[in-house]
């Protein structure tokens, strides 16, 4: 068997691998039964799926945030499908993943958040390590490998930890790894065979760097904020691994870190900030973040009339395009549809506060968005898009004055844009379509439907009872809310025309503005009662309307006399509740 230079069986070989492929299988007539388990396709959990599998089988976890302690078995993989989007968090104070008497497993293409111990490794042999990106705290231990030979610790990456790896023997073998502004690298100082080629910078610590250490270069990576540890152009750990390794992704002598040698996952990371910066009737352009690896060779344009990205309309050839290393693209000739019928929107009550009207309205089938009509005179003096939203809120008013309102549905066709990132290998491996590289946007004409129905609002500034405009109507304000709702407005104008134009009406009014106050400020206080007062001024209400469109003149007196009852009951009620609560 193959040595290395310190006389023990070299995992670079083969060693491990041939634990993990031969011996731990189950066969049957000469065919292997190893399995992979997919969470969360398979199994809601990743300890469900290890504690399904049979040795020799795989666990693939698929990208996001997994809270779980894990115990490993012998014989198994764990493997994340993403190292950069695959997470394994926990509380800051547990041990992620126990591996104790196993033999034969391996962790891979994990990121490892927020741990006490990310890995522990206890009895163990023939242990793989690699393509992890450990990533957990200042106080805790990344990897901490106890009275155990053979455990091959190989590339990582080591960020932000307390200690990164922790061994207790020195047949654990450290290589290809890069340890970056870690408390320590690794421990104890006194244990040095089996190190090499790994990087260091910015450590507090390194500990022992072995043979063939890359010290103090920069890494470059593409973006420690939003832990994509993948390498930038120009980086020092590219193919700066042991000789005699290769990197999975490109065959080349191996790169330093998760994304290197033989276990890297070889997904580009995904692309981010997929923005329209331009469009036209039948055309836009898009605009992304660059991914900035050494190995992204182009993007991958996507488009099409649903998430599917089945579009074959452009003049630049059917989806997916391959666009090349640019970062913006125009698509032309794009033939939307918009053959869609809109109805008119139901535009419910205005809602007014101080130089605002909140507005709210009906959806529409089919409707891409909305228009806000508005004006003093007209509706059609000013015009703002709501987007797809069934409430808007127009400012910038003036108060005290009448706006004429509608609303009308717009209909534009959305079509579906993504793009990825592909690297330069044999296999174009390609990264994920994920939020930051996904948009929907409006293309071509938009078709504008009916006119909502019409109403009429005042905005107005917030007045605190009792301080009340002199010319309101004061009990109805109360319990209707606001000084513009249609009710207080009608009585307003019946005030104008029956009650100030005669001497009883003027007495009516010169009486009502004396306790009309007093009876709001209670009613304001007591919501409760607004219900009942609110259904006794609605005869009056309708008297009143009756009485300004013709119909009855000689309703006045009926609706003033009513008014007078139903402010006197209210000044009663409040009479009372004061006497019995001893405020008076």
């Amino acid at each position: 068997m193959m040595q290395n230079e310190r006389g023990r069986p070299s995992s670079r070989y083969g060693r491990i691998l041939s634990v993990l492929s031969v011996p731990a299988m189950v066969l049957w007539g000469g065919v292997s039964l190893a399995a992979e388990h997919n969470v969360p396709g398979d199994f809601s959990t990743i300890q469900s799926a290890i504690d399904a599998s049979q040795p020799g089988d795989t666990v693939v976890v698929e990208p996001g945030n997994w809270r779980e302690t894990l115990s490993l078995r012998s014989g198994i993989v764990l493997r994340g499908r993403e190292t950069a989007r695959t997470f394994l968090e926990g509380d800051g104070g547990t041990t992620l993943v126990s591996v104790e008497s196993a033999t034969g497993a391996r962790i891979s293409n994990f990121t490892f958040l927020n741990a006490g111990t990310a890995v522990r490794v206890s009895g163990s042999a023939d242990i793989v390590i690699g393509g992890n990106v450990f990533y957990i705290g200042r106080d805790g231990t990344a990897v901490k490998v106890l009275d155990t030979a053979a455990v091959d610790i190989v590339n990582n990456t080591f960020y932000d930890n307390g200690v990164a790896i922790d061994r207790s023997h020195d047949g654990v073998e450290i290589r290809n790894n890069l340890f970056y502004d870690n408390g320590t690298a690794i421990i104890p100082a006194t244990l040095t065979a089996n190190i090499g080629y790994n990087g260091f910078l910015d450590n507090e610590e390194n500990g022992p760097v072995g043979d063939n250490a890359l010290l103090n270069e920069y890494f470059r990576f593409i973006s420690v904020a939003e832990r994509d540890f993948h390498l930038r152009f120009s980086s020092f750990g590219i193919d700066a691994g042991d000789v005699h390794d290769t990197d999975v992704i490109d065959g080349s002598r191996a790169d330093l870190g998760a994304y290197g040698g033989s276990y890297a996952d070889p997904t580009p990371f995904p692309v981010s900030g997929l923005s329209v910066v331009q469009d036209g009737s039948d055309s836009l352009v898009l605009k992304w973040s660059p991914n900035v690896s050494y190995l992204t060779a182009g993007y991958k344009l996507y488009y099409g009339v649903d998430e599917g990205y089945n579009g074959t309309d452009a003049a630049e050839g059917p989806s997916p395009i391959d666009v090349g290393k640019v970062t913006s693209y125009q698509l032309t000739g794009l033939a939307p549809s918009t053959s869609v019928d809109l109805d008119a929107p139901l535009l419910a009550e205005a809602a007014p506060s101080n130089r605002t009207l909140t507005l709210s309205w009906s959806a529409v089938g089919g409707a891409s968005g909305y228009k806000v009509h508005y004006g003093t005179i007209s509706v059609n003096e000013h015009e703002v898009d709501a987007g797809n939203s069934t409430s808007y809120r127009i400012s910038d008013l003036q108060n005290d004055v009448s706006y004429r309102v509608a609303v009308s549905a717009y209909r534009q066709a959305a079509y579906y844009f993504a793009v990825s990132a592909y690297d330069s290998t044999v296999n174009r491996n390609e990264s994920a379509l994920t939020s930051g590289s996904r948009i929907k946007a409006g293309v071509g004409p938009v078709s504008d439907g009916p006119y909502s129905n019409e109403i009429s609002a005042y905005p107005e500034a917030l007045r605190p009872f009792p301080d009340l405009p002199d010319e309101g109507c004061f009990v109805a304000t109360a319990a209707w809310g606001y000084y513009s709702a249609p009710q207080v407005q009608l009585l307003r104008d019946f005030r104008d025309r029956y009650l100030l134009t005669n001497g009883p009406g003027r007495w009516f009014v010169a009486w009502y503005y004396r306790h009309g106050p007093a009876a709001a400020r209670w009613l304001d206080s007591h919501p409760a009662a607004k219900p009942g007062v609110r259904a006794a001024l609605l005869p009056l209400i309708v008297l009143a309307d009756l009485s300004l469109h013709g119909f009855s003149s000689h309703a006045a007196g009926a609706v003033m006399l009513g008014l007078v009852l139903v402010t006197m009951v209210v000044l009663l009620l409040r009479n009372k509740r004061n006497r019995l609560s001893g405020e008076l």
